[in-house]
């Protein structure tokens, strides 16, 4: 069975990688999320470079969001050091250790800065992983918590036996007395999300947006966008994410609350689960807008242009387009709009609410209301990506003629049919 021995680190990183890396021993080395992703072997060959001081990136971040600092007059824990260790009798080579550490690490810290070094100096030369963890989640900019540290060790249990390595079991013996079978009782209050922001975007995000730089959040976050807008169900939302290179994955069934993570195919090293980039990305709200989707949709010819123009933002890297598109899909949905005449019709509802006294704060809120529905109008009219009319009503507006399809206007009713609605009042009145 494999033993992971967890230790807290408080200070700076530098001794542990001194420790680690000191006189060559480290057999390879891994990063994630990392502002850079140096040579997992460059500590080895300097000739291709300086070595990757993974350490001091590690204390930066963690001193730029404040989390040296005591926590609740205790000193702060500023990295957790996992040592994991395979059963010798597996006789686990060097890669097979390494795959198991990435998808151990990975499982549990997917938003933080996370140094791998591998290490075989105990006395049968079997590898060994050291984990070294930020405290701090790169999206966020919060320090790390565990709901349960036991979930550590039990999933990477269930990970080796996954593996066909020697694990302990984590089955609990069914209970027997009274007691028993009232502590094993399940009902547990369930957890709440996340946020309940539709859109939540952290400290670090803002950030890096701020400086003009790149988020890979956002770039998640408006390809998980534009394939819930396009999407009409769970079938097509995974065939968009895919050709929007987006990878999609079930997290930790141990997990507070179940949810998506979502990573780019390019870097999979870069994952966020979906109530991270927001409630309306979490996995029961995607859940619960694919499974009702929506009988008004977007015309095919309309999604098939805005999925054209999203993967060629992607191809171009052009975020501003990515973000825009995704935003102008949000305000479709919300109000149902399919034709540049719907999102005109929505524009002059609102402003119709204006001219009534309302609060100031519901007159600011209807006002970036009417905003959204412009900015996204304009963005899909621009891009033609939106047809004129409602394919789905009767164009007789050349004629100043209205209505469903197949419905006759009020000047091509006949007498009778015009009369009958009155006297189906008057007969509700007598």
């Amino acid at each position: 069975m494999p033993v992971l021995k967890p230790i807290s680190g408080h200070g700076s990183c530098a001794p542990v990688q001194r420790y680690l890396e000191k006189n060559g021993r480290a057999l390879a080395r891994d990063f994630f999320n990392f502002s850079e992703t140096p040579d997992a072997d460059l500590m080895r060959e300097p000739e291709f470079g300086k070595p990757f001081d993974w350490a001091a990136e590690m204390d930066a971040f963690r001193a730029e969001c404040g989390n040296d600092d005591p926590w609740n007059g205790k000193r702060a824990r500023t990295f957790k050091h996992f040592v994991l260790s395979p059963s010798p009798e597996d006789e686990v080579s060097l890669d097979e250790l390494r795959e198991l550490a990435h998808a151990w690490a990975l499982r549990f810290f997917p938003e933080h800065h996370i140094a791998i070094i591998y290490h075989d100096d105990n006395e049968n030369r079997i590898p060994h992983a050291h984990i070294v963890v930020n405290n701090t989640n790169v999206v966020t900019g919060r320090r790390m918590h565990t709901d349960n540290p036991l979930d550590l060790n039990r999933a990477l249990q269930e990970m080796a036996a996954e593996r066909g390595l020697r694990a302990l079991s984590n089955e609990r013996p069914e209970p027997s007395t009274g007691f028993q079978r009232l502590a094993a009782n399940e009902g547990e209050p369930r957890a709440k999300a996340r946020t309940l922001q539709e859109t939540y975007r952290s400290r670090a995000e803002r950030r890096a947006e701020a400086a003009g730089g790149y988020s890979w959040v956002a770039d998640i976050r408006n390809r998980v966008g534009v394939a819930k807008g396009l999407a009409r169900n769970e079938q097509e939302f995974r065939s968009i994410l895919v050709m929007m290179g987006v990878g999609i994955e079930d997290n930790s069934p141990r997990a507070r609350r179940q949810d998506w993570i979502f990573s780019l195919a390019d870097a999979p090293a870069r994952r966020v689960s979906g109530e991270r980039l927001g409630a309306s990305f979490g996995k029961a709200a995607l859940e619960r807008r694919l499974l009702g989707a929506r009988a008004e949709h977007l015309p095919d010819a309309s999604s098939r242009e805005i999925l054209r123009l999203a993967r060629k933002a992607v191809e171009l890297k052009d975020l501003d387009e990515l973000d825009s598109l995704s935003n102008a899909l949000e305000v479709c949905g919300k109000w149902r709009i399919m034709s540049l005449d719907a999102a005109d019709s929505a524009i002059a509802a609102q402003r119709g609410r204006l001219r009534n006294e309302v609060p100031a704060s519901q007159e600011t809120r209807i006002r970036k209301e009417i905003e959204a529905l412009e900015h996204a109008r304009d963005f899909l009219k621009e891009r033609k990506a939106l047809p004129l009319h409602d394919v789905n009503r009767r164009d007789g507006r050349a004629s100043g003629k209205g209505g469903w399809a197949g419905e006759p206007s009020g000047s091509e009713r006949s007498a009778p049919q015009r009369e009958q609605p009155r006297e189906r009042r008057e007969e509700r009145q007598r």
